[in-house]
């Protein structure tokens, strides 16, 4: 059994519980186990499997915090600015290539894992989990919004991402991206 403090821990007791349809525990299992796969391959510098799990028309929204100079070396505080970008597929694959190829020790762990499944459209998850990322001197805390098509088991898709900073949200407020932001029909 995985311990207390584990990120997927939460996720994986609704699946043994049995109180989730059998297609549904199968869908979070897998989910789970792509998440945890998507993790690695930033650490391992895996950009194949990154270049295969995002769809080619891809929402990348990323975010990256520009510091003043005495807050460099911190974390996000309130001398910090975020500033996003919409990427295109080719464009993050790039960008994360140069980060890759830069040959800095990346760390990368996910928790508050919250998976939803969406209404009306089979196979279609969004996946809502904090994300700390450290690379050489850089380092963010934020959530991360994934949107999953399994509606192809063998060959799931990720078509929207996002990245917000944790500083941004306020306790107990809908602030997180989720899949209710998007329209999806």
């Amino acid at each position: 059994m995985m311990s207390a403090g584990h990120p997927f821990r939460q996720e994986a007791l609704k699946i043994l519980s049995g109180r989730l349809e059998e297609t549904d525990s199968a869908s979070r299992h897998k989910i789970l186990s792509y998440c945890e796969h998507l993790r690695a391959s930033y650490e391992t510098r895996d950009i194949d499997f990154i270049r295969q799990v995002f769809s080619d028309d891809a929402l990348i929204i990323v975010g990256h915090v520009v510091r003043s100079k005495e807050g460099y070396n911190t974390a996000l505080t309130d001398n910090s600015k975020v500033r996003y970008s919409i990427r295109s597929k080719k464009e993050y694959l790039e960008k994360l290539s140069h980060i890759f190829n830069s040959g800095k020790d990346i760390d990368v762990r996910f928790s508050e894992f919250r998976i939803m499944r969406h209404a009306t459209a089979e196979g279609i998850y969004g996946v809502t989990l904090r994300q700390n990322y450290s690379c050489g001197a850089y380092s963010d805390d934020g959530y991360l919004f994934l949107l999953w098509d399994f509606r192809d088991s063998s060959m799931p898709l990720i078509h929207v991402r996002t990245w917000q900073p944790s500083s941004s949200i306020v306790a107990g407020d809908d602030d997180i991206i989720d899949m209710g932001d998007f329209n999806l029909e």
